[in-house]
C-alpha cells in the first residue's frame, strides 16, 4: 500500500512538472517578439530575409497565400525591420519598415508581399 502511494505521489509530481515546463514553454513564445511575412502577391516568395540590427531570420521560400512566423531575442539594439524580399520572377523588393527597441516584449511585426510587389508593414506590441 505504502509502494503504491509513493508511485502516486511520484505521478502527480511529474504531471505537475510536466505542465509547468508546458507552460513556461508556451510563455516564452508569447513572451519573444516575432516577425511574420505573409505572401499574398500571387506568386511564391523564392527567398526572405529580414535583418535586425544584429542578426538575420531567414525565412526561406514561402508559397502564395502561405506565411512564415519566427521569433527573435529580446534584447536587441534599436534600429528597423530591413526586409530582402525575392519572387519567383526575379523580382527583388529591398526597403526597411517599423522600428526594433530593446526588451519589446510581444511585439509582433506583420509584412504582408501584396500583388504588384506592394508591401504592408504593421506593427503591435
Amino acid at each position: 500500500m505504502m509502494r503504491f502511494n509513493l508511485m502516486q505521489s511520484a505521478l502527480k509530481i511529474l504531471v505537475v512538472v510536466s505542465l509547468l515546463l508546458l507552460g513556461l514553454y508556451h510563455l516564452a513564445f508569447f513572451i519573444m517578439p516575432s516577425v511574420t511575412i505573409h505572401n499574398d502577391s500571387g506568386q511564391s516568395i523564392a527567398s526572405a530575409k529580414v535583418l535586425l540590427a544584429n542578426s538575420t531570420l531567414d525565412f526561406g521560400a514561402i508559397p502564395t497565400g502561405a506565411s512564415n512566423t519566427i521569433h527573435y531575442q529580446l534584447a536587441q539594439p534599436d534600429g528597423s525591420y530591413r526586409y530582402h524580399i525575392t519572387l519567383s520572377n526575379g523580382t527583388t523588393l529591398t526597403a526597411s519598415c517599423g522600428n526594433i527597441s530593446n526588451n519589446q516584449i510581444n511585439k509582433r511585426m506583420l509584412i504582408k508581399v501584396k500583388k504588384g510587389s506592394h508591401i504592408i508593414c504593421s506593427e503591435s506590441i
